[in-house]
């Protein structure tokens, strides 16, 4: 095998369309459990990403098609072996208090642009 060829213990075969729908279930169960964090009111929003991400591979692993496999790392945020590397981005326009976030647009427009 060349030096630079990945090994591939487990590929679990997660189609995108499949993945996307996962990830949209396991934030809305996230924000349905009423769990807060820190001094905010409950919900997924202010949730920091690696708590977020960390909380999305927990469930996903549940699943039966993805058997324990989903790990979170450094970058990307989520693999899926042999199949996905997810890099996630929390956009907050809006802040805990129902207000437009400050820097919500400039920090967009800086995602954007890189």
């Amino acid at each position: 095998m060349p030096p630079n060829t990945p090994v591939r213990r487990h590929k679990v075969d997660v189609q995108l369309e499949a993945l996307v729908e996962d990830v949209a279930d396991a934030l809305e169960a996230i924000d349905r459990s009423g769990a807060a964090f820190k001094a905010f009111q409950p919900g997924v929003g202010p949730f920091g990403e690696p708590q977020v991400v960390a909380e999305i591979a927990r469930r996903l692993n549940l699943s039966p098609k993805c058997a324990g496999a989903v790990r979170t790392k450094r970058l990307p945020d989520m693999l899926i072996p042999g199949d996905w590397a997810v890099e996630f981005k929390i956009a907050r326009p809006f802040g805990d208090n129902g207000k437009q976030a400050e820097n919500a647009l400039v920090t967009a427009d800086r995602a954007e642009a890189a």
